[in-house]
């Protein structure tokens, strides 16, 4: 028996410009990459007001998105929220999404204090300590393939996801500016069916 098709829309997001990207393009690498858990500058705050627009225009014209899937990081925290929020949409942090863990700009801030701070957000996956400060290519390749598999056992067909470059990069294998929004059908096949069997 062949197994069953399963077709999702994902609308796949990068967050908008946090102090760490400003200080990167001023050449300040050092102090880019020390910023523990930075967050959106006033220019990300504006291009936030800008894309929620996008998304007021997208979802007034039928699109219904069904969920919220937001990487725990305080910078996608707030785009997700500031982009979405107020549409009646449930927000679900996964600590999957969050961006390769190379440096403290990504370094994590505990489930304990985010919760306070995000009541409007389902923090009920997140572990305490959720990012790994000794992140590889390979183990954020597994991370990848651990979110794939559990994308596709949710029940939600349109969801949009709000990550990072280097993350929505090593899945998707596409490169996402800041403050990109792009829509993506994914069909997702069983393996049996794969193969044919």
């Amino acid at each position: 028996m062949r197994g069953v098709s399963r077709a999702t829309t994902h609308k796949w997001h990068r967050f908008l410009e946090g102090y760490h990207n400003s200080l990167f393009d001023e050449r300040k690498v050092h102090e880019a990459i020390n910023i523990r858990d930075p967050e959106l500058t006033p220019l990300g705050n504006n291009q936030v007001a800008d894309l929620r627009k996008e998304v007021d225009i997208l979802i007034k014209s039928g699109v219904k998105i069904e969920k919220v899937i937001v990487s725990p990081m305080t910078r996608t925290l707030q785009t997700a929220w500031g982009t979405f929020g107020g549409h009646n949409i449930p927000f679900q942090a996964c600590h999957l999404v969050s961006e390769y863990c190379d440096a403290p700009c990504n370094y994590g801030t505990r489930r304990s204090q985010l919760e306070p701070q995000w009541q409007q957000v389902d923090f009920s996956i997140v572990p305490e300590v959720w990012w790994n400060e000794d992140e590889t290519d390979v183990t954020i390749t597994l991370r990848a393939k651990r979110f794939r598999e559990w994308l596709f056992k949710q029940p939600e067909k349109c969801l949009a996801i709000v990550s990072h470059a280097g993350f929505l990069h090593e899945l998707l294998q596409e490169q996402f500016r800041n403050c990109e929004l792009k829509r993506i059908n994914w069909i997702h096949r069983s393996r049996r069916q794969a193969r044919g069997h």
